[in-house]
């Protein structure tokens, strides 16, 4: 059994669960569950994987042959197809490793699909009500231009009457407008986010291509995927900083959120969570969503 391969070495070091949860950033809940073998409190299978490979990686075994071992655990033998190493791999042939994750992605733009033709006929049959039921727009033009004839025969004699303090107001309203504005225009500008950027996060994009890039401040297991491709996948280390692109999206999973600052088209946009958390998070041209 895979945990008890992994346990038995970990043993022969010397080492505790709690070494084994510092040295990798995998919880201690999780190293338990895995060396128990009780793959029901996991997260899930593309995650159990990546926990496994780098704990194998820390000890110094075959991690290939550990998460084979794992899947056909999990799946039986003749289930389990062979794993090859993603890193020697090209993005098209990076699909086995990804494919659970692939298809809650594919399950929930169907959700979506659903819920945008709902709001569609919602839109069309409240639509239709306000045509048919709506007052008519062209039901009170006649008395509109008297009236703004008289609004320009007013303004002409009141500019008459006062033009020094007309003048004088609209100097004293114009001239300290200007500081604050700059000052406005200088914190729009200077952005300086912090903490966990929330699902939501807009920042548009002029090239009309989807930028983001990790700085990572320890270790931590990343699946990276981009218009349906794999572009990373393994444990990203630390003072590393990696960028990847997309045309329309692109798809992160991280293993310990809170070890990764993020910068999405151009900005910093701080963590997607904290430290030990495992987080979905798709990224288009101008926004920044959970997967879920």
């Amino acid at each position: 059994m895979v945990g008890s391969t992994l346990r038995a070495a970990r043993e022969k070091r010397g080492l505790t669960v709690k070494d084994i949860e510092n040295e990798t950033s995998i919880r201690a809940t999780y190293i338990d569950a895995i060396e128990k073998g009780d793959y029901d409190s996991l997260p899930g299978e593309v995650y159990v994987k990546g926990f496994i490979r780098n704990y194998a990686d820390f000890l110094g075994l075959n991690a290939d042959n550990l998460v084979q071992e794992f899947r056909e655990e999990l799946h039986g033998i003749e289930a389990a197809a062979p794993v090859r190493e993603v890193k020697n791999e090209q993005p098209h042939s990076m699909f086995d490793t990804g494919s659970d994750f692939k298809e809650r992605v594919e399950k929930s733009h169907r959700g979506q699909n659903i819920l945008i033709t709902v709001a569609v006929i919602i839109l069309a049959f409240v639509g239709s009500i306000y045509y048919f039921f709506g007052e008519d727009p062209a039901a009170k033009p006649t008395q509109k231009p008297a009236a703004t004839q008289q609004a320009k025969q007013d303004k002409k004699t009141t500019q008459t009457q006062k033009p020094a303090s007309s003048n004088t107001q609209t100097n004293t309203q114009s001239n300290p407008a200007q500081p604050n504005g700059v000052k406005a225009d200088n914190k729009q500008a200077n952005p300086a986010p912090s903490g966990v950027a929330a699902p939501g996060t807009t920042v548009p994009n002029a090239n009309g291509t989807v930028q983001v890039s990790m700085r990572f401040t320890d270790r931590c297991w990343t699946l990276v995927e981009a218009d349906g491709k794999v572009l990373f996948e393994g444990t990203a280390e630390p003072n590393k900083t990696l960028n990847w692109s997309g045309k329309d999206k692109v798809n992160v999973t991280l293993g310990n959120a809170g070890v990764a600052e993020v910068t999405f088209n151009g900005r910093p946009i701080g963590k997607l969570g904290n430290v030990g958390e495992v987080v979905e998070r798709s990224f288009t041209k101008d926004k920044m969503t959970e997967i879920k």
